[in-house]
């Protein structure tokens, strides 16, 4: 009787476990395919928050075409970029840091472009459309002078002529 009985919960055992390992593959299954169907559906772009108003990001020609005209907007293309410099005077992770040091280069040079670009992980404040390298040299020495420790020359491609 004594054999009769654990062979009885042996067997009871070993049916259990086997029940629930088919029950986990099935689930693990249909999350697999629940994951599957919202990778495809998911589209990152619709969720970006940096592209609606007020939390626009700048990029070269959206920066340069905010302060032109309709017309000189109109005239702006991809042709008018050419290999330049420009001086970047800062990089957070922090969007609003960005933006408050943008304020405030704003005021500190009221006749430059300023670019405040998304490259992942970090939001960088660019300055300039400078053609020559000696250009972006001597105004990264005034940026330092003015209280942007970090400025330092990036090679990028810039409006030969920005709009005005």
């Amino acid at each position: 009787m004594k054999h009769f009985i654990v062979l009885f919960v042996a067997v009871t055992v070993a049916g259990c476990g086997g029940g629930k390992e088919a029950s986990r593959e099935s689930s693990t299954g249909s999350l697999q395919d629940d994951l599957r169907k919202y990778e495809a559906d998911f589209h990152p772009s619709d969720h970006d928050s940096l592209g609606g108003p007020g939390g626009a990001v700048s990029t070269p020609a959206t920066n340069a075409l905010e302060k032109a005209s309709p017309q000189e907007a109109a005239s702006v293309s991809e042709s008018d970029l050419v290999p330049g410099f420009r001086v970047q005077i800062f990089s957070s992770n922090d969007i609003d840091a960005a933006k408050a040091k943008k304020e405030e280069a704003e005021a500190d040079f009221p006749s430059e472009y300023l670019y405040l670009q998304y490259d992942p992980p970090a939001y960088k404040l660019r300055v300039g459309n400078f053609l020559q390298r000696y250009e972006a040299d001597r105004f990264a020495k005034l940026a330092v002078e003015k209280g942007f420790p970090d400025s330092w020359v990036v090679p990028e491609k810039v409006f030969k002529q920005p709009p005005h």
